[in-house]
């Protein structure tokens, strides 16, 4: 074998160890995709008037850790968005548990927050959660507070027009 030969030789398996190497790493890529990350294994359904600010993927909590996520969200007949809420593993909530939209702080990120009932009844995975409240938006609450303030200006203006009389 002359020096040519062998240098080609060499070539030929280093790329065929590089051709199995990545292969190997895809593979394992995939198998840690498939096997590894936790499936949910717990769905319940809540459906909501307003969800502005909540994603899929937003997190779901109970008392403020998170349990798990906003999987799909989908328009229903009556115009009202239907979440599904997903988690890695069963979670015992009772069937009077309320979703509730809430903000991390003043103008952070938006989430589920799920505030459990006190019936016995447990809900059962694909139930869907009846009490929920949506999101209270900010400029909603300002409209809020300045027709109050217009309304009681109105009132107050109409006791002093007849107390002065």
């Amino acid at each position: 074998m002359n020096a040519k030969q062998l240098a080609g030789n060499r070539d030929f398996w280093a790329g065929i160890i590089l051709v199995f190497c990545l292969a190997l790493l895809l593979f394992a890529v995939h198998l840690r995709k498939t096997f590894l990350t936790p499936h949910a294994q717990f769905e319940l359904f809540a459906t909501f008037n307003k969800v502005d600010g909540i994603t899929e993927g937003s997190l779901v909590r109970l008392s403020g850790t998170q349990v798990g996520k906003v999987t799909q969200m989908e328009l229903d007949p009556y115009y009202r968005i239907k979440m599904t809420l997903s988690f890695p593993e069963m979670i015992e909530l009772p069937d009077d548990t309320a979703a509730i939209i809430e903000t991390d702080g003043l103008v952070g990120n938006k989430h589920i927050e799920l505030v459990p009932g006190g019936n016995d009844e447990m809900l059962q995975n694909g139930d869907t959660i009846v009490y929920t409240q949506d999101v209270l938006l900010l400029d909603e609450l300002l409209s809020r507070f300045l027709e109050w303030m217009r309304l009681k200006k109105g009132i107050v203006g109409t006791q002093a027009v007849k107390g002065g009389n």
